[in-house]
Order: structure tokens, then sequence, then C-alpha cells
């Protein structure tokens, strides 16, 4: 079978992650009404945001290619392996997609 004997066990898990989710995306979006409504999005905000999420996707990559080769040590050519290496492709197309964009854009203004 597809799914994981953990996962069989105890399948209440997933309701938990998704309710989990709801309450995260609850909070978000009262935390932006709120920022909205007291001005704290400004340009120095976005300047900030932006090099930091550039600087997270960066230390991202490494990670990931430090995970590498830690996932074929201790689990072999396995699920995770080839899940690490569709996350690693989705990353990088991801990357190649959004600089494509504003390269196109910077280029028009």
């Amino acid at each position: 079978m597809l799914l994981s004997e953990s996962f069989q066990n105890d399948p209440w898990v997933i309701l938990i992650m998704l309710a989990n989710y709801a309450l995260l995306l609850t909070i978000f979006f009262l935390q932006r009404k709120y920022g909205r409504k007291n001005h704290r999005y400004d340009e120095r905000y976005y300047h900030v945001n932006n090099r930091n999420k550039a600087r997270s996707w960066d230390a991202m990559l490494v990670i990931m290619l430090i995970a590498w080769p830690i996932v074929i040590i201790f689990d072999g050519i396995s699920f995770s392996f080839f899940l690490l290496t569709i996350i690693y492709v989705l990353h990088n197309v991801t990357l190649l997609i959004v600089t494509a964009y504003y390269s196109n854009k910077n280029e028009e203004n």
C-alpha cells in the first residue's frame, strides 16, 4: 500500500496538521490586516523582507545540497532521495522563473 504504516495507525495526525495550517493562515491574515491598518508595510519593510527571503533561499540551497548525501548514506536511494531531488529541482525551477520574470520586468522599465 502507498500509505506508511504509522499513518495507517494514526490517520488523525493529518487532521491536526490541517488544523494547524488553518490556524497559521488565520494568524497570517489577521497580522496583515492589523499591519496595514497601522501602516507597518512601508518601502523599507519590503526592501528588508525581500533581502531576507533571498538570503533564506540561498541558505536553503546549501542545506539541500548538504542533506542530499546524508539521505543517500543513511536511507539509500529511496523515496526520501527522490523527494529531496524533486524539491531541489522545483527550487531551481522557481528561481529560474522568478529571475527571468524580474529580468524581463527591469528591461521594460
